[in-house]
Order: C-alpha cells, then sequence, then structure tokens
C-alpha cells in the first residue's frame, strides 16, 4: 500500500486524503490491482493550462456517492478507457462493502477543484 501512495504521489495524481481507508482497499488484491490500472490510465496528467484538468470521482461511499476523486489530463487519458476501469473499481468495491457491512461516517468528500501547476493536473494542495 506504501508503495502504491508513493508512485502516485510521485506522478502528482493522488486523490483527496483518506484513499487508503476505502473499506476493502488493503483486503482485496483485485481492488489495489484495479486501482493501479487506474494509475496507470492517469499517467503524469501533464496539462499546459487549467482547460485540460478534469476530475473522477472513484470507489463508492457506503452511505452512497463517491468515495474520492482523481484528477485527469484529457491530453493524455483515453477517457472511455478510464471510466470503464473506474466503473470496475466501483463495482467491486460496492460488492466487497456488501460482503463485510463495513462502518462509515457518511461523510462524502466534496468534488475539488483541479489545477495545472508545473504542467501536471493536481488536486488542492498541489498533490
Amino acid at each position: 500500500m506504501r508503495i502504491l501512495l508513493a508512485i502516485i504521489l510521485f506522478l502528482g495524481i493522488a486523490p483527496l486524503e483518506g484513499w487508503g481507508d476505502e473499506p476493502g482497499a488493503s483486503a482485496s488484491p483485485q481492488l489495489a490491482k484495479l486501482r493501479g490500472e487506474i494509475t496507470g490510465l492517469i499517467g503524469p496528467a501533464r496539462c499546459i493550462n487549467l482547460v485540460q484538468c478534469r476530475i473522477a470521482a472513484i470507489g463508492v461511499n457506503s452511505c452512497g456517492g463517491p468515495a474520492e476523486y482523481l484528477v485527469y489530463s484529457w491530453l493524455s487519458t483515453d477517457k472511455g478507457a478510464l471510466e470503464t476501469k473506474i466503473a470496475e473499481y466501483n463495482f467491486l468495491q460496492e460488492d466487497l462493502q456488501k460482503k463485510q457491512q463495513p462502518a462509515s461516517n457518511c461523510m462524502a468528500p466534496a468534488e475539488p477543484t483541479a489545477a495545472c501547476v508545473n504542467g501536471r493536473c493536481v488536486l488542492p494542495g498541489g498533490r
């Protein structure tokens, strides 16, 4: 898990805080594999200006809504492939949540705004 976090932070596509707290994230190798594939599809999220940066909701909060958000660049990301992979991830995570019946505080993260900083799309805080 720490290696994946380091890779995501290095690539500049880290989601909002708390992504490692997703129910089933550390317990499911399939979920971790899909997360890695999503990270790979997003790549370095390069941008020239803010217009090229987009936000993608990922994960399923046990009370509804997304668990978090990722930032990507439409310049270098196949949006269709990304949406398909996120749908697979969400389906698997929701299935795991139903089996594990996780407790949640039902606090859904607010959708952030992306920024283009030093040629990369990032979330608030420069990540």
